[in-house]
This record gives structure tokens, sequence and C-alpha cells, in this order.
């Protein structure tokens, strides 16, 4: 049970990111913000994510974390759920699915989202194993 809800978590996480940028391809002032090379292909799109992905895998992972035992290493493996579920909706959905190319994952928020959502959930783990010992 705990797997299934690990995944929706990390499903309910990309599907956030999704929805924000088809509002940004909808809006033509927000798809017409300019690059910023090897930083980000759309900064309308990415810099939102970020901003938005931090309270929302903290509060799922806390939630999460909160109910096992061994909460440092639940953090770690939610955290590599979240990644490997995030990579493979990304790779299926928008490389290939919407022909974004390879060259999505030129972008440095694209890795910076990774690195936030592995180290988020492990961070939260350590911490709540720290605050109730």
């Amino acid at each position: 049970m705990k797997a299934v809800q690990a995944l929706a978590y990390a499903i309910l996480i990309w599907l956030v990111g999704f929805v924000w940028g088809s509002v940004v391809f909808m809006t033509p002032q927000l798809k017409s913000v300019q690059p910023i090379p090897y930083v980000s292909a759309n900064p309308a799109i990415s810099f939102p994510i970020l901003l938005i992905w931090v309270p929302l895998t903290y509060l799922l992972a806390k939630y999460y974390v909160k109910g096992t035992k061994d909460r440092v290493a639940a953090g770690l493996r939610l955290g590599m759920l979240f990644v490997v579920t995030n990579v493979i909706l990304d790779v299926v959905v928008l490389v290939i699915g919407l022909k974004a190319g390879v060259g999505y994952f030129v972008s440095l928020t694209v890795w910076l989202a990774y690195a936030l959502l592995l180290i988020i959930p492990w961070l939260t783990g350590q911490s709540l194993a720290k605050r109730y010992r």
C-alpha cells in the first residue's frame, strides 16, 4: 500500500508541473518568454515549477515518511522514486510524445528539479528521524 501511495505522490508532483506547463503554452504572453541558454528553455514554466515543487515535495514526503520506521531510508527511497518517475514521464510524455527532443535535458532547471525531488524527501526523513527518536 505504501508503494502505491509513493507512486501516486510522484505522479501528482509530475502532473502539477505538466499542468502548469500546459497553462503556459496556452498563454501567449507566458509562452513568448525568452529562454535562458543552458539554464531554462522556458523560464515561465521552470521557475514557477521549482517554487511549487519545493513545498509540495516536502509536504508529501513528510506525510509519507511519518508512517515509517526507518524514516531516513524511507525518505531516500521516496526521493529516488520521485526522480525515476519524473524522468520516465518526462521522456515518455514530453520528449517522445510532445516531441520536445532530448534537448529538453540540456536545461539546468530540469536537473535542479530532479535533485530537489531526491534531496527534499531524504532531508525530510532525516529531520523526522531526529525529531521522533
